[in-house]
Protein backbone atom coordinates (compact mmCIF):
# COMPACT_ATOMS: atom_id res chain seq x y z
CA UNK A 1 0.00 0.00 0.00
CA UNK A 2 1.56 3.26 -0.82
CA UNK A 3 1.78 5.64 2.17
CA UNK A 4 1.21 9.94 2.07
CA UNK A 5 4.54 10.13 2.95
CA UNK A 6 7.63 9.33 0.48
CA UNK A 7 10.17 6.10 0.75
CA UNK A 8 13.56 5.97 -0.63
CA UNK A 9 11.33 3.06 -2.63
CA UNK A 10 8.25 5.01 -4.10
CA UNK A 11 6.92 8.43 -4.36
CA UNK A 12 3.73 8.84 -1.79
CA UNK A 13 0.40 9.81 -2.55
CA UNK A 14 0.49 13.55 -1.77
CA UNK A 15 4.09 13.66 -4.28
CA UNK A 16 2.14 11.60 -6.96
CA UNK A 17 -0.54 13.88 -6.98
CA UNK A 18 1.22 16.67 -7.14
CA UNK A 19 2.82 15.66 -9.74
CA UNK A 20 -0.03 14.33 -11.93
CA UNK A 21 -1.72 17.82 -11.11
CA UNK A 22 1.63 19.81 -12.48
CA UNK A 23 1.26 17.62 -15.79
CA UNK A 24 -2.22 17.96 -16.09
CA UNK A 25 -2.07 21.92 -15.65
CA UNK A 26 0.49 22.33 -18.18
CA UNK A 27 -0.45 20.20 -20.91
CA UNK A 28 -3.74 22.07 -20.60
CA UNK A 29 -1.78 25.48 -20.48
CA UNK A 30 0.00 23.96 -23.89
CA UNK A 31 -3.14 22.57 -25.32
CA UNK A 32 -5.14 26.02 -25.09
CA UNK A 33 -2.06 28.73 -26.24
CA UNK A 34 -1.32 26.08 -29.61
CA UNK A 35 -5.07 25.79 -30.23
CA UNK A 36 -5.09 29.77 -30.26
CA UNK A 37 -2.05 29.02 -32.69
CA UNK A 38 -3.71 26.44 -34.75
CA UNK A 39 -7.08 27.60 -35.02
CA UNK A 40 -7.02 31.15 -34.10
CA UNK A 41 -10.16 32.43 -32.17
CA UNK A 42 -13.13 30.44 -32.53
CA UNK A 43 -15.76 28.68 -30.77
CA UNK A 44 -13.38 25.89 -29.22
CA UNK A 45 -10.72 27.97 -28.53
CA UNK A 46 -12.70 30.48 -26.44
CA UNK A 47 -14.67 27.53 -24.69
CA UNK A 48 -11.04 26.56 -23.99
CA UNK A 49 -9.73 29.68 -22.82
CA UNK A 50 -13.05 29.91 -20.57
CA UNK A 51 -12.26 26.49 -18.76
CA UNK A 52 -8.13 27.30 -18.31
CA UNK A 53 -7.71 30.77 -19.19
CA UNK A 54 -3.62 31.47 -19.37
CA UNK A 55 -3.09 33.12 -16.58
CA UNK A 56 -5.42 31.53 -14.11
CA UNK A 57 -3.80 28.11 -15.09
CA UNK A 58 -0.10 30.05 -14.93
CA UNK A 59 -1.22 31.12 -11.45
CA UNK A 60 -2.62 27.45 -10.87
CA UNK A 61 0.63 26.09 -11.99
CA UNK A 62 2.62 28.67 -9.76
CA UNK A 63 0.82 27.51 -6.18
CA UNK A 64 1.16 23.53 -7.49
CA UNK A 65 5.09 23.69 -7.84
CA UNK A 66 5.20 25.91 -4.83
CA UNK A 67 3.25 22.77 -2.77
CA UNK A 68 5.53 20.35 -4.36
CA UNK A 69 8.62 22.18 -3.42
CA UNK A 70 7.41 22.52 -0.03
CA UNK A 71 6.62 18.14 0.12
CA UNK A 72 9.97 18.05 -1.55
CA UNK A 73 11.71 19.63 1.28
CA UNK A 74 9.47 17.94 3.92
CA UNK A 75 10.35 14.98 2.44
CA UNK A 76 14.05 15.13 1.74
CA UNK A 77 14.81 12.56 4.00
CA UNK A 78 13.21 9.71 2.53
CA UNK A 79 12.44 10.01 -0.81
CA UNK A 80 13.74 8.15 -3.83
CA UNK A 81 17.23 8.02 -4.32
CA UNK A 82 18.60 9.84 -7.33
CA UNK A 83 21.27 7.60 -9.43
CA UNK A 84 24.93 9.43 -9.38
CA UNK A 85 25.47 7.94 -12.77
CA UNK A 86 26.29 10.45 -15.03
CA UNK A 87 22.37 10.22 -16.60
CA UNK A 88 21.16 10.42 -13.01
CA UNK A 89 23.08 13.72 -12.55
CA UNK A 90 21.95 14.92 -15.90
CA UNK A 91 18.28 13.90 -14.97
CA UNK A 92 18.50 15.82 -11.69
CA UNK A 93 19.58 19.13 -13.94
CA UNK A 94 16.42 18.57 -15.86
CA UNK A 95 14.17 18.37 -13.36
CA UNK A 96 15.77 21.67 -11.32
CA UNK A 97 15.42 22.95 -14.70
CA UNK A 98 11.73 22.24 -15.24
CA UNK A 99 11.06 23.17 -11.22
CA UNK A 100 13.26 26.86 -12.65
CA UNK A 101 10.97 26.99 -15.10
CA UNK A 102 7.60 26.42 -13.49
CA UNK A 103 8.10 28.58 -11.01
CA UNK A 104 9.43 31.34 -13.30
CA UNK A 105 7.21 31.45 -16.07
CA UNK A 106 3.84 32.15 -14.00
CA UNK A 107 5.85 34.91 -11.36
CA UNK A 108 7.32 36.75 -14.09
CA UNK A 109 4.60 36.59 -16.41
CA UNK A 110 2.54 38.26 -13.23
CA UNK A 111 4.87 40.58 -12.67
CA UNK A 112 4.60 41.70 -15.78
CA UNK A 113 0.84 42.08 -15.99
CA UNK A 114 1.20 43.95 -12.95
CA UNK A 115 3.81 46.12 -14.42
CA UNK A 116 1.76 46.91 -16.97
CA UNK A 117 -1.29 48.14 -15.06
CA UNK A 118 -3.34 45.47 -16.04
CA UNK A 119 -5.69 43.88 -13.09
CA UNK A 120 -4.66 40.25 -11.85
CA UNK A 121 -7.37 37.67 -12.05
CA UNK A 122 -8.10 34.44 -11.01
CA UNK A 123 -10.86 32.91 -12.97
CA UNK A 124 -13.60 35.69 -12.62
CA UNK A 125 -11.56 36.59 -8.94
CA UNK A 126 -9.92 39.79 -8.95
CA UNK A 127 -6.57 39.67 -7.12
CA UNK A 128 -4.83 42.84 -7.57
CA UNK A 129 -6.88 45.42 -9.49
CA UNK A 130 -5.25 47.56 -12.63
CA UNK A 131 -4.13 51.00 -12.12
CA UNK A 132 -2.83 53.10 -15.08
CA UNK A 133 0.65 52.84 -14.67
CA UNK A 134 2.97 51.56 -16.54
CA UNK A 135 6.50 49.98 -14.86
CA UNK A 136 9.13 48.78 -17.50
CA UNK A 137 11.62 46.84 -15.34
CA UNK A 138 8.58 44.90 -14.52
CA UNK A 139 7.37 44.21 -17.84
CA UNK A 140 10.73 43.25 -19.65
CA UNK A 141 12.12 39.74 -18.45
CA UNK A 142 8.66 38.18 -19.06
CA UNK A 143 8.39 40.43 -22.28
CA UNK A 144 11.34 39.09 -23.42
CA UNK A 145 11.65 35.87 -22.56
CA UNK A 146 8.11 34.15 -21.40
CA UNK A 147 7.58 32.93 -24.67
CA UNK A 148 11.23 31.46 -25.46
CA UNK A 149 11.28 29.84 -22.09
CA UNK A 150 7.85 28.03 -22.51
CA UNK A 151 8.86 26.86 -25.15
CA UNK A 152 12.25 25.25 -23.59
CA UNK A 153 9.47 24.29 -21.22
CA UNK A 154 7.69 22.24 -23.51
CA UNK A 155 10.76 20.82 -25.44
CA UNK A 156 12.04 19.72 -21.32
CA UNK A 157 8.30 18.23 -20.25
CA UNK A 158 8.72 16.19 -23.84
CA UNK A 159 12.29 14.61 -22.67
CA UNK A 160 11.14 14.30 -19.48
CA UNK A 161 7.57 11.89 -21.41
CA UNK A 162 10.20 10.24 -23.24
CA UNK A 163 12.52 9.43 -20.82
CA UNK A 164 10.00 8.12 -18.55
CA UNK A 165 8.61 6.07 -21.25
CA UNK A 166 12.09 4.61 -22.03
CA UNK A 167 12.53 3.42 -18.41
CA UNK A 168 9.27 1.65 -18.50
CA UNK A 169 9.39 -0.04 -21.39
CA UNK A 170 13.39 -0.03 -22.46
CA UNK A 171 15.30 -0.37 -19.47
CA UNK A 172 12.50 -2.10 -17.38
CA UNK A 173 13.77 -0.28 -14.25
CA UNK A 174 11.49 1.24 -11.31
CA UNK A 175 12.12 4.71 -11.98
CA UNK A 176 8.44 5.12 -13.67
CA UNK A 177 7.08 3.12 -11.00
CA UNK A 178 8.16 5.08 -8.07
CA UNK A 179 5.95 8.01 -9.43
CA UNK A 180 3.30 6.30 -11.56
CA UNK A 181 2.35 3.76 -8.88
Amino acid sequence: MVSWRDTPSHYGRVSRTLHWLTAVLVAFQFIVVLAWRVMGENTITLLLARIGPHGSLGILILVVTLARLGWLWFNRQQRPPSSQAPFGRFAHLAHITLYGLLLWLPAFALLRQYGSGGAIHFYSIELIPGMEREITWMMAPAGALHSPLSWLLLALVTGHIAMALIHRFWLKDDVFIRIAG
